[in-house]
């Protein structure tokens, strides 16, 4: 695989989780883990992220409910720190996504704002995965935005980006969701419209 990877993503909102559920199953996706996940943004002290479409995230994971282990897949690391570059596709999310598992949250926070990064804001979703051939599904419960169905894959060059956008927007037929409806904001976009700073 190159060093260069893009996540292709495509996320769509869903008004009845349960009926997308039911829908997943009917078409053979498989469920997996399922999880809380509480992402802190920063912004760049020498440049605007939502000016240059860039985010930096750190990414805390939680169980999804209040079982202490139930669906949670704990070979991950709880804490993660990444950069998504801008978007290169006018059709979906897709973009540059570079990830590291970490140990100490509080420690890279710290060096986080003595670097000049302010934090920005918390986006909190509640998200269950699905597999789909080498497709992931997530259904989101997003606080404070509502719900929405997301789907990922990683591809190692731009030639692959739209093929795999396109059985994206197929699987969304599939489950009854219109591909017209599909959005490229980021929740974290959709949090600061409906909460401005």
């Amino acid at each position: 695989m190159s060093e260069t990877v893009f996540e292709v993503e495509v996320k769509a909102p869903i008004s009845d989780l349960e009926s997308v559920r039911n829908a997943l199953e009917c078409i053979g996706a498989k469920q997996l883990n399922s999880e809380t996940q509480a992402d802190a943004y920063y912004d760049h002290p020498c440049r605007a992220f939502h000016e240059t479409d860039e985010a930096l995230r750190l990414r805390r994971r939680l169980p999804y409910s209040q079982e202490p282990t139930e669906g949670f897949d704990e070979s991950r690391p709880l804490y993660e720190l990444t950069y998504k570059g801008p978007k290169v596709d006018s059709l979906s999310k897709t973009r540059i996504e570079l990830s590291v598992g970490l140990g100490d949250a509080t420690a890279v926070k710290s060096l986080l704002v003595h670097l000049g990064f302010r934090y920005v804001g918390e986006v909190v979703k509640k998200r269950a995965f699905y597999s789909l051939g080498d497709l992931t599904l997530s259904l989101d419960e997003v606080e404070g935005i509502g719900e929405f169905l997301e789907i990922e894959q990683v591809v190692d060059s731009k030639e692959r980006i739209e093929p795999v956008r396109e059985e994206m927007f197929t699987v969304l037929e599939e489950l009854g969701l219109d591909p017209e409806t599909s959005t490229r904001s980021s929740y974290l976009e959709m949090l600061l419209e409906k909460n401005p700073l």
